[in-house]
């Protein structure tokens, strides 16, 4: 099965076990001053908050 890593977090999903939704788009994290181009739904809640 494939896995997916959210380059924010740096965590890894299964991406038939895990039901964790990938965002895709530009975001940047002011925070750290990075953009990223995906982000799993955790570090999407996380960067669009600020």
């Amino acid at each position: 099965m494939g896995e997916i890593q959210c380059p924010r977090c740096e965590k890894v999903f299964n991406t038939f076990l895990d039901e964790v939704r990938m965002r895709s788009g530009s975001f940047y994290d002011s925070e750290r001053a990075e953009s990223f181009n995906q982000l799993c739904e955790e570090c999407y809640r996380v960067v669009m908050d600020k």
